[in-house]
């Protein structure tokens, strides 16, 4: 323990602790700063030139040969006027940082916005006055802003910015924009709404014990109507006898109003309501098993769980018991539905580096080419969502299986980067057989 920490026996002092964490923290705050730095050196080393051509991409106005003739792309990750960068090198330092694509990328372009176009709150971070999260929640929301409206809030901001709050933050952007960008203001209510609103289930089918967080913007009166509809749920399925708790319960409700039902109609007419068909994949030497209750959204569940699910279930299906020890092949180019979902149930997500797209929204790639000998097994696939299915395809990054069964990536630049998910690819031992 460093000295100064200690009392005459021995004891840490709580004062001498204090000390300590704010040691820690400034440390802490130095490393961040650092690693900001090292990420900035190589953005001025590697931005491309100011006068190549912008390539746009979208999954959603292109179609899948629209996209597959497209390789790296210049990506602009801040403002205008802000440097642009190889794409897929910005995805290997996505990688080096230990971040996924979005998050590394989201963190690359609040630096470039803060060095490139936030030059006076930028200099707050490098003297250690404003910690860089709250430099970065500034950033990212200048990035739609033109130069000089950046400009603006910058000299709004800077000089206290250590004292900005996040609605402070909004409304300076939200003037910058009403002086230098009157155009990003929509007069359109509807596309306003659109922007502003929203409800989305994150990861469905990836939650642990195939529970899925949910998140929303509502209008107030939808959501004032909602609470009514949870609350009322909830207190309907206690009085019918279901002990558990509030959150549980509301849960249960928020699901019978997805189904068109309410707790409420078990008692005004004494009917069940419509139950929902369950599909079962049991997997071979697992504790756990795959249950489908929607199609494409597999999930890794308990067995006591999916007791529970049958009995509030009308039917049940059990597939074919998967085997992952079953070595099969086809002669074919598109494995058969057996040997994909062996595949996937062995990676669970695609394998690029820091990717978390699930395996049943992704695309089953062959790691050795099939046209070069490479066989159609779950040994030789692994599942690829479509932008790095692409990242493989179309740019230069590579990857292998070793020997021990690690994925190895090369990144454009060299960097090689593992991805080991060897803990889902073979069943644990029996305790009891050991």
């Amino acid at each position: 323990m460093p000295e100064g920490l200690l009392t005459c026996d021995d004891t840490p002092t709580g004062v001498g602790l204090v000390a300590a964490v704010r040691d820690a923290a400034h440390v802490e705050q130095r490393a961040q700063l650092g690693k900001a730095r090292a990420v900035l050196e190589w953005v001025a080393s590697r931005q491309l030139p100011a006068d190549r051509a912008v390539a746009e991409w979208s999954d959603e106005r292109l179609g899948q040969m629209g996209r597959d003739r497209f390789g790296s792309q210049a990506l602009h990750l801040a403002g205008p006027g802000a440097p642009a960068l190889e794409e897929d090198e910005a995805y290997e330092i996505a990688a080096s940082l230990g971040l996924s694509r979005q998050s590394g990328c989201r963190y690359v372009g609040d630096l470039i916005e803060l060095r490139y176009r936030l030059p006076r709150v930028w200099s707050r971070v490098v003297a250690l006055d404003l910690p860089l999260w709250k430099a970065r929640t500034i950033a990212s929301a200048t990035v739609v802003l033109p130069l000089d409206g950046a400009a603006y809030v910058d000299a709004q901001l800077a000089w206290a910015a250590v004292r900005t709050t996040v609605a402070q933050i909004e409304r300076t952007v939200g003037e910058a924009i009403a002086r230098y960008a009157p155009d990003l203001l929509s007069e359109d209510p509807a596309e306003e709404l659109d922007v502003r609103l929203g409800f989305d289930l994150a990861g469905v089918g990836t939650g642990v014990g195939a529970r899925v967080p949910v998140e929303g913007l509502l209008d107030l009166d939808d959501a004032l109507d909602l609470e009514d509809a949870l609350r009322a749920g909830a207190a309907a399925l206690k009085d019918a006898g279901c002990d558990d708790p509030l959150g549980a319960r509301r849960a249960k409700a928020l699901g019978d109003l997805a189904r068109g039902q309410s707790a409420l109609d078990l008692q005004s007419t004494g009917t069940v309501p419509e139950k929902r068909p369950l599909v079962v994949n049991v997997v071979n030497g697992q504790a756990t098993c795959e249950a489908f209750v929607r199609p494409g959204h597999p999930v890794a569940v308990t067995v006591d769980q999916v007791r529970g699910w049958c009995a509030t279930s009308t039917s049940v299906t059990v597939r074919e018991v998967l085997d992952l020890t079953c070595a099969r092949t086809t002669a074919s180019y598109a494995p058969t539905a057996y040997i994909a979902a062996q595949a996937r149930w062995r990676h669970p997500t695609c394998v690029f580096p820091g990717c978390g797209v699930p395996s049943a929204h992704a695309d089953l790639d062959h790691i050795e080419p099939y046209a070069s000998g490479g066989k159609t097994t779950a040994d030789n696939l692994a599942p690829l969502c479509r932008r790095h299915h692409r990242m493989k395809t179309h740019t230069r990054w590579r990857y292998r299986r070793r020997p021990d069964g690690v994925l190895e990536w090369t990144g454009p630049m060299g960097q090689m980067f593992t991805v080991d998910d060897r803990w889902h690819r073979h069943p644990p031992p029996d305790p009891g057989t050991q």
